[in-house]
C-alpha cells in the first residue's frame, strides 16, 4: 500500500513537472514592439540624466524669471490677477525632468506650459437674456 502512494506521489509529480512548460510557453501580444536589449535602455536612461544636467537648471531659471516677471506683471496692472497668471502659468507649467521616453521620441517635451484657461465672460447680468440675432 505505501509503495503504491509513492509511486502515485510520484507519477503526479512527474506530470506536473512536464507539463509546466507547456503552459509558461505564450506567445507575446502582436500589438507590443519587441523588447530593446538592455544596453540600449541604459543608453536612454544616460542620456535622459546627461541631458537633465542642462534642461533642469534652465526650466528652473525659466520658472523663478516668470514668477518675478508675473508678480511685477500683477503689481503694474494695479492688481490684475489675469495679466499675472497669463505669465506665471506658462512659465511654471512644463516638464522640469528628461525621461527616456522623451529622448525616444516617444513623449513630447513641454519647456512652456499651456496657459491657464480664461473663464466665459459674464457680460450679461444674471436673469437677463443676451440679444438675438
Amino acid at each position: 500500500m505505501k509503495k503504491q502512494i509513492s509511486k502515485g506521489i510520484a507519477l503526479a509529480s512527474f506530470v506536473a513537472v512536464m507539463s509546466t512548460p507547456l503552459h509558461a510557453q505564450t506567445t507575446a501580444p502582436v500589438d507590443q514592439p519587441p523588447e530593446q536589449p538592455v544596453t540600449q535602455e541604459l543608453g536612454y536612461g544616460v542620456a535622459s540624466a546627461l541631458a537633465s544636467v542642462f534642461y533642469i537648471p534652465a526650466k528652473v531659471t525659466y520658472a523663478g524669471l516668470g514668477l518675478v516677471t508675473g508678480g511685477l506683471g500683477y503689481v503694474l496692472t494695479g492688481g490684475r490677477s489675469d495679466v499675472a497668471s497669463n505669465i506665471i502659468y506658462p512659465a511654471v507649467r512644463g516638464h522640469y525632468v528628461v525621461t527616456p521616453n522623451q529622448i525616444k521620441g516617444i513623449e513630447p517635451i513641454y519647456f512652456v506650459g499651456a496657459p491657464p484657461e480664461s473663464p466665459e465672460p459674464e457680460s450679461y447680468a444674471a436673469g437677463t437674456t443676451a440679444p438675438t440675432r
